[in-house]
């Protein structure tokens, strides 16, 4: 569990400088995660907020409002994504906020 957290806390605060250039955190993310984010993020081409990405990226169940806007069927949560934020609720909530704005840009970069 501890491992756990610090991975999150790495993904957080784990930024870098090299060469002048500030790099941003690495993220050790299992499957499940990055396909749950990536599900939700889809939706932002379509004018979802970055509130409810968040919203829904971390929601047990199917917000009220979903249907409102949404542009896919609700992705109810996987056993491993509720594993993976275990009991560091918030810590799991900032990663994937850094996560979101900066490390999947930079992960499709390096594809």
């Amino acid at each position: 569990m501890i491992d756990q957290i610090q991975k999150k806390i790495q993904g957080i605060y784990g930024w870098t400088v090299k060469n002048a250039e500030i790099i941003a955190p690495p993220h050790d993310l299992p499957d499940a995660v990055k396909d749950r984010v990536a599900y939700f993020r889809d939706m932002a081409e379509d004018g979802m907020t970055f509130m409810g990405i968040m919203e829904c990226i971390f929601a047990d169940k199917k917000p009220e409002s979903y249907d409102f806007g949404a542009t896919k069927d609700w992705l109810p949560m996987s056993q491993e994504f509720n594993y993976w934020v275990g009991n560091a609720y918030n810590i799991a909530q900032m990663e994937i906020a850094v996560y979101l704005i900066y490390g999947v840009r930079k992960e499709e970069n390096n594809d």
